[in-house]
């Protein structure tokens, strides 16, 4: 009779379309003071209520988890971790930012979405706002396969954020790719 259950389970699971999650977009915020967090909770709550989504504030959960797990070392700790859902049962994230493994840098990420065109219309002006209220956020580059490189990996140019050159290897890279730094 399990195995009957499990079947139904299985059979009844769609598989997510890796396409939707991409991530196509990332940019870093730097919090310089508390009313900073203030700040960027505020535009992602002004974006959620004009598209129809909600946002959920888990920093506080996470801080929690994460000191009771004592797995991480207390500098890679998350103090911010925000994500902007669409659906009443988080069926689908747009938005995610947490500063782990960067205390103080919050890296907000936007998804590609089930309608990307949609996505879009919610991506574009809340990078505008962020830029305009933090002249030092700096764009993150995406590797070819849509996923964000370690904050190692990164080198500051006059342009930005690039892949150092010595890891561009390993997200399949080549030395010229605009993604590179030196």
């Amino acid at each position: 009779m399990w195995r009957i259950a499990f079947l139904l389970l299985v059979a009844s699971c769609s598989p997510v379309d890796q396409e939707s999650v991409r991530t196509v977009a990332a940019i870093e915020v730097p919090f310089h003071s508390d009313a900073d967090r203030a700040d960027l909770l505020a535009m992602f709550r002004r974006s959620a209520a004009a598209a129809g989504l909600h946002v959920d504030d888990g920093s506080a959960q996470w801080r929690e988890f994460e000191r009771e797990a004592n797995i991480l070392a207390p500098q890679d700790r998350a103090t911010f971790d925000v994500g902007v859902w669409r659906g009443a049962d988080d069926d689908e994230a747009e938005i995610l930012a947490d500063d782990r493994f960067h205390p103080g840098r919050v890296w907000v990420t936007f998804r590609r979405g089930s309608l990307p065109d949609r996505s879009t219309r919610i991506r574009e002006p809340l990078i505008a706002e962020i830029r305009a209220h933090w002249p030092d956020a700096r764009m993150i580059p995406i590797t070819p396969r849509g996923g964000l490189p370690l904050v190692d990996d990164l080198v500051l140019t006059e342009r930005g954020y690039r892949i150092k050159r010595s890891t561009a290897g390993r997200y399949g890279l080549p030395p010229s790719s605009p993604l590179v730094g030196p």
